[in-house]
C-alpha cells in the first residue's frame, strides 16, 4: 500500500510540475511592465520613449532580442529584455501590435478594455 501511495504521489507531483511550467502570463499582463516608460497600452508619445502601440510584431521581437543579446545599444532596455523568454517577447509583440495607435489620454476606457479582452481571448497571439 505504501508503494502504491508513493507512486501516485510521484505521478501527481510530476503532473503539477508540468502544468506549472506550461502556464505563461498573457501578452497584456506582461506588457504592463512596459507602462512606466512607454505608457498604458504602449501609447506614450514622448521623444525619449517611443510608443509600442501598433508597432509591427516583427519589429518589436527583433528589437527585444537585439537588446537582450547586447547587439542593440541601450541604457536600460538591455537589462529589461534579459528578463523575457522568446515566447514572452512574442506574446507582448502580438499584443502591442493590436493596440490602437494614439495617445493614451485620447483612448477611451472602453477601447482599452476591448483591446485587452481581445488579447486575452487570443492568448496574446494573432
Amino acid at each position: 500500500m505504501k508503494l502504491r501511495n508513493l507512486i501516485l504521489s510521484a505521478g501527481f507531483l510530476a503532473m503539477a510540475q508540468n502544468a506549472s511550467a506550461e502556464i505563461m502570463a498573457s501578452g497584456s499582463a506582461m506588457a504592463w511592465q512596459c507602462a512606466p516608460c512607454h505608457g498604458t497600452n504602449g501609447q506614450e508619445f514622448v521623444e525619449a520613449m517611443p510608443p509600442l502601440a501598433g508597432m509591427p510584431a516583427k519589429q518589436f521581437i527583433d528589437a527585444m532580442i537585439a537588446y537582450r543579446e547586447g547587439t542593440r545599444p541601450a541604457i536600460i532596455m538591455d537589462r529589461v529584455a534579459r528578463g523575457f523568454t522568446d515566447e514572452e517577447i512574442k506574446a507582448m509583440a502580438y499584443w502591442f501590435e493590436k493596440q490602437p495607435v494614439k495617445q493614451w489620454e485620447n483612448t477611451s476606457l472602453n477601447e482599452a478594455l476591448e483591446a485587452d479582452a481581445t488579447a486575452r481571448s487570443t492568448g496574446g497571439q494573432q
